[in-house]
């Protein structure tokens, strides 16, 4: 089957790639700074014209000296995405002319045999000279453009057609159509709600140097992402699909290090964070990855609050575990600490492996649908109020002011994260730690570990039954008789 055109964005640092491809995905996926070296790791998108799409990649600054590991690491994923590539986006800087950086990468181009067209950014002031400039550059076509104005940018797309248009072995529309609605009825107590059978996406969390980097290259199985011992490495939010042994696409979404506010000085490390932050907000299943050796810090806790409140489902990844002592006493020792850190969190499932070596990583996806599952679970309003006549039997709700506090009636009223409401006859009077039992006594029934739960209390009768009462009331008036 034919496949969509691959187009990578390339050139040196501080050009104006980023913006670029924010403005021709349509999103703010990508960082923008006038900080040089902003971006990283690759970053993919989908840019798309009428019924033309175009698979999009956004590279780091290529510097044809890296000097520092970090320059050398960027300048390997670059390399990376040209190989890959079908077409080259060659971005230079059309304020400046080409520079020493720019031949460098020229010549690399022409080497790697993919057509390229040279995109002239920041040429607002100067479109008419800017082609002659980097003419020296020895490639067309050469299209001036602005993308923080807009300006070229449509030129810059009928090229990209025109060029597909001549290359053999690409079809103008996407392979994989939206797949229709799937509902599972595994147990035929719960109900889940119709969803699309889209991919699952995990977000991976943690403070820096965790080894969240470490952890997606191994579930994708190559070097997908920079990783270091150097805190801070990851910037962006960066999406990685996977396939896992069932055939299945996974999104994985690596994100940067969360630090605490007084700790995070550069304004670049403030927009990474809350990208970070975000990306819980998307996601159906969160990895917090924990050091092994460092143990439980006060901003793992944090972060842990975070995904609680994000309504997305949460698995514990101890990294490093390989560097610890064996045996279940270490074990037992580490989840006795995470009972203590985490006391609302005690239900999610914990995994303890090393990125590095790989052990335990396996357990990873399996167990991320099955918190998925919880998160997406519906139960039927009748098994749902069963349930709360045995647990007000066990336990019944304490008195406040001498006076009993009745719940009345329950129901679910969404999932992701599954919200249920309580009808009582004092909402104002329960009791948080009643709460909480019946918060534990739902996980125990429906098996909801791994899964916020949102638990609400209203006031007044049963709704459902004086909506019944109505209708019972209307059946004994006798129908009118015709004239």
């Amino acid at each position: 089957m034919s496949k969509l055109p691959l187009v990578a964005l390339v050139g040196r640092p501080n050009v104006g790639k980023s913006t670029l491809f924010n403005r021709l995905t349509r999103t703010r996926d990508a960082l923008v700074d006038d900080t040089p070296g902003l971006t990283r790791d690759r970053q993919y998108g989908i840019m798309k014209r009428g019924d033309t799409p175009f698979p999009m990649v956004d590279t780091g600054g290529f510097e044809a000296d890296p000097g520092e590991t970090m320059v050398s690491l960027i300048r390997g994923q670059t390399i990376l995405a040209i190989e890959e590539a079908d077409i080259i986006v060659f971005v230079v800087d059309g304020s400046t002319g080409p520079l020493t950086d720019d031949y460098a990468i020229a010549s690399h181009l022409r080497s790697s045999g993919k057509p390229v067209i040279i995109a002239a950014n920041k040429s607002e002031k100067k479109a008419a000279t800017a082609s002659i400039e980097f003419h020296e550059l020895g490639m067309e076509p050469i299209i001036p453009i602005s993308s923080a104005h807009g300006l070229g940018i449509g030129d810059l797309l009928e090229t990209l057609e025109e060029m597909t248009d001549a290359m053999e072995g690409f079809c103008r529309q996407p392979e994989e159509q939206l797949l229709p609605l799937e509902v599972e009825q595994e147990n035929p107590e719960v109900a889940r709600e119709p969803r699309f059978k889209g991919p699952l996406r995990l977000a991976v969390v943690g403070c820096p140097n965790a080894g969240k980097s470490s952890l997606v290259n191994r579930l994708v199985g190559e070097e997908r992402l920079l990783a270091s011992e150097i805190a801070g490495t990851t910037r962006d939010s960066i999406d990685v699909p996977i396939t896992d042994a069932n055939g299945e696409t996974v999104i994985l979404v690596d994100t940067a290090g969360i630090r605490r506010k007084s700790r995070v000085s550069l304004r670049v490390e403030k927009f990474a964070v809350i990208a970070a932050l975000k990306s819980m907000e998307r996601a159906e299943v969160a990895i917090l990855v924990l050091d092994a050796q460092r143990g439980v810090t006060d901003q793992d806790k944090r972060i842990g609050s975070y995904a609680l409140d994000a309504g997305c489902g949460l698995i514990f990844a101890v990294n490093k575990w390989d560097t610890m002592p064996p045996g279940q006493q270490t074990i037992r020792s580490f989840q006795e600490g995470l009972a203590i850190h985490f006391p609302r969190l005690t239900h999610c499932p914990v995994i303890f492996l090393s990125a590095k070596s790989g052990k335990r990583v396996e357990k990873l996806l399996p167990t991320a649908r099955k918190v998925r599952q919880a998160t997406q679970m519906r139960v039927s309003t009748s098994n749902l109020n069963r349930w709360l006549e045995q647990a007000i039997e066990k336990k019944a709700p304490p008195r406040a002011a001498g006076r009993p506090v009745k719940i009345r009636y329950c129901s679910q009223v969404s999932s992701s994260p599954p919200t249920f409401v309580f009808f009582c006859n004092r909402p104002e009077k329960m009791e948080e730690s009643y709460k909480r039992y019946l918060e534990n006594q739902l996980r125990e029934a429906f098996a909801l570990d791994g899964t916020p739960i949102r638990i609400m209390f209203k006031g007044g009768e049963n709704p459902f039954a004086e909506k019944a009462q109505k209708k019972r009331v209307r059946s004994r008036i006798p129908p009118k008789r015709k004239a």
